[in-house]
């Protein structure tokens, strides 16, 4: 009964320790959209982005977007690798390497456990380092993905203060040449060149601080739990699972052990089911004869029974006088 309890307690333990990479995401989404929220309507952020005519404001908030999506995507797919790979420790720190059984599932450390024991079985040795480090090169390509749209959308900014200052000049060029002469296209030119620096300095601060700054974070924290991840894999393997790795007799028969022990598993599962077989076997058997017993019954209860079985007699006693006066006529 302790024993249960601690082992509840730590898998409690481990769960819990398993929801940091979402929680921490989700801290940080809701503590950036609190303060995009408040800057946003203080600087009238949302009401440039409708009217922005460039539409590059809308080019880093479309990447943002995506870098949002695939970030949180990433991250709960995070969570459940945390969730598998706490229970691959426990299991291999109480029965070794040879106590994990090959799933072949979705999960990147059952992959990664899976070619353990592919070169386990082959007798070969195993770069434990090397191994994770590709296992989980995907996850950290998508990492860098986010953060690449991140550096993105800082380049958009940019290009949008560019394109706001080329916007201001032609429009004071406007202005300027306007002076004096005519006053609607100095208004007109002036109109221009404030637009301009509104498209200057509202890509700039959409595209830093959006990409700048929370894709960045989300980033770093998706791949932060990447390397956690590999550092709980590497040091299962090297604390718990060396004596598994290295090519040895002893290894041979913990291996042969652990197959004896499920093939045991395997046994008792048949026993269980053949001798839940023959208890449903002598239950049919039961109810068959009850059902033959009442079918008999009923029978000999059936009046077209009786019926039929009194034309029977008859037949069978005119039978012989029907037959001798058959073969007078063909005589």
């Amino acid at each position: 009964m302790a024993s249960n309890a601690k082992q509840n307690v730590a898998h409690n333990g481990a769960d819990q320790r398993a929801l940091r990479t979402f929680a921490l995401w989700m801290g940080w989404a809701i503590s950036a959209a609190t303060v995009f929220a408040m800057m946003s309507r203080k600087a009238n952020v949302l009401e440039f982005v409708q009217h922005d005519q460039t539409r590059v404001t809308w080019m880093i908030i479309g990447m943002f977007i995506l870098g949002v999506a695939v970030s949180l995507i990433q991250a709960m797919k995070l969570t459940a690798e945390w969730f598998r790979a706490y229970r691959i420790a426990a299991t291999v720190e109480h029965k070794g390497l040879a106590g994990l059984r090959q799933r072949g599932g979705g999960h990147v450390v059952d992959h990664f456990v899976d070619a353990l024991h592919m070169i386990v079985e082959r007798n070969g040795r195993a770069d434990v380092d090397a191994l994770i480090d590709v296992e989980f090169s995907a996850q950290h390509r998508v990492s860098q993905f986010v953060s690449l749209l991140g550096n993105l959308m800082i380049t958009l900014g940019l290009i949008g203060t560019v394109l706001g200052m080329t916007i201001t000049m032609n429009g004071l060029n406007g202005a300027l040449g306007s002076l004096g002469t005519d006053d609607t296209m100095l208004v007109e030119g002036l109109r221009s060149a404030m637009n301009g620096m509104g498209v200057s300095f509202y890509t700039t601060l959409i595209g830093s601080v959006l990409g700048g700054v929370l894709l960045r974070v989300f980033s770093w924290i998706t791949d932060a739990s990447i390397n956690g991840l590999q550092d709980l894999m590497l040091r299962t393997c090297l604390v718990h699972a060396s004596a598994d790795l290295e090519p040895s007799d002893e290894r041979d028969l913990r291996a042969l052990d652990a197959s004896v022990e499920r093939l045991q598993g395997r046994v008792n599962l048949l026993n269980m089911a053949l001798k839940a077989s023959r208890e449903e076997m002598g239950h049919m058997r039961k109810e068959a004869g009850l059902m033959h017993a009442e079918i008999g019954q009923l029978a000999e209860n059936d009046p077209i029974r009786k019926l039929a079985a009194g034309h029977a007699r008859y037949a069978l006693g005119v039978r012989p006088g029907l037959l001798a006066r058959m073969f007078r006529r063909k005589d």
